[in-house]
């Protein structure tokens, strides 16, 4: 690195605008010494009046010496485009100012503007999100608190002054995650696919929209059988086990956010926070804190109805037929007759389930394992692969 960089304060002539060691900046490295390339430039971004020529200079030897990369350029980038007083420093005059005094290796210069053009960039890209993030809940915060406000006005809440928008919901950000069982999938991604009757309100949509998650939540799809949802405890029946605590948040959770009732503020067990949120609850302290009120009132309301409707697209779920051939769960018959040859229903395999449990001899053991594997809860790597699936006979005959 450049030997100026270890002049003590002495060596400096007299009106030099060369840079102490000692100034603050955003690494924290206030009374220390850089040692690496991308601490001098990260000292140097932090300077009153930038040299462009310089930046250009750090980079091209910290790449020389294989100490600076891309990928570390790209870290220092997100880290000092947060810094204000760092922005307010890369304008025209300031990296031009001293391109006219001396010798200028206009090839640093370039590197040196480059840097800076795509810090400036970052910059930009940040605030930008930062607006639009605050207009998104604004606009969101907005419709929530009219919808509370007319129906605090009657003696009880009205949920049907509520209605699910998308805009009120940001891509990639309800997520369920995969668990092996579950699998990942944008429940916005979801909603959109869902075709609603125009007089649909908010609780059918809420149902159709849990039906149509639950037919592609899990892997392979008829393993969402096992799945139930009881008020408290858990289901008298061994094969049935309480939907994951993650996916029933992910659920509840972006719904509550397509009523525009998803802030983190109105969660019951939250301290009220006196901030900007709260203050735009209404113009004096009774208004907001009634509004307060009604709105996590109205959201508990919503939470318990969705957890219903969970529960009972669960046990719909159980209703509808697998068909082993395109692996897809089917519309509940509804007395209508199915093709019982490639096609499984829940009754077959709760039924096959308790005589298992009665008489877990070899016969019965050997069904459920060939159910297992034709509906792909199994793999046995016993089985050729050239045999006719088909070919497998489950004893169902008990079962009407």
């Amino acid at each position: 690195m450049k030997p100026k960089r270890e002049l003590a304060d002495t060596e400096l002539s007299e009106g030099s605008s060369e840079k102490r060691f000692c100034e603050p900046g955003t690494s924290d490295m206030m009374g220390q010494r850089p040692q690496k390339a991308i601490e001098f430039l990260e000292f140097e971004l932090q300077q009153a009046q930038l040299n462009v020529q310089e930046i250009g200079r750090i980079i091209v030897d910290g790449m020389l010496e294989k100490s600076i990369n891309d990928e570390i350029l790209k870290e220092l980038i997100k880290k000092v485009s947060k810094n204000v007083p760092t922005m307010a420093n890369i304008n025209l005059w300031n990296l031009s100012d001293d391109l006219s005094k001396g010798v200028i290796d206009s090839r640093l210069v370039v590197v040196g503007n480059a840097f800076l053009w795509n810090l400036l960039k970052s910059s930009m890209s940040t605030l930008r999100d930062k607006f639009d993030h605050y207009h998104f809940k604004m606009t969101t915060m907005a419709g929530a608190v009219q919808a509370t406000s007319s129906s605090a006005s009657s003696n009880s809440p009205n949920l049907t002054q509520f209605e699910f928008l998308t805009n009120r919901c940001q891509p990639g950000v309800h997520r369920v995650a995969d668990d092996g069982i579950f699998v990942g999938i944008d429940l916005l991604d979801v909603y959109k696919s869902c075709v609603f009757r125009k007089t649909g309100d908010l609780g059918n949509k809420s149902k159709q929209f849990i039906k149509n998650y639950l037919a592609h939540a899990t892997r392979p799809k008829c393993a969402i059988w096992h799945y139930s949802l009881r008020q408290s405890g858990a289901s008298h029946k061994k094969w049935l086990q309480n939907i994951p605590e993650h996916v029933l948040d992910s659920l509840i959770h972006f719904q509550l956010s397509l009523a525009g009732l998803g802030m983190v503020e109105l969660e019951a067990d939250r301290d009220v926070d006196r901030g900007g949120f709260y203050m735009s609850l209404g113009d004096t302290e009774d208004a907001r804190e009634t509004t307060l009120t009604s709105m996590k009132m109205i959201r508990e309301q919503l939470v318990t109805k969705f957890r219903q409707n969970v529960t009972d697209a669960l046990n719909e779920a159980r209703e509808m037929p697998f068909n082993t051939i395109t692996r897809e769960l089917m519309a509940p018959p509804r007395g209508k007759p199915i093709d019982m040859h490639h096609c499984v229903t829940w009754r077959q395999t709760e039924s096959l389930i308790k005589r298992c449990e009665l008489d877990p001899s070899k016969e019965n053991l050997e069904a459920k394992q060939v159910l297992d594997y034709k509906l792909g809860l199994t793999y046995n790597p016993n089985r050729n692969p050239n045999d006719d699936e088909d070919a497998d006979e489950i004893d169902v005959e008990d079962v009407k």
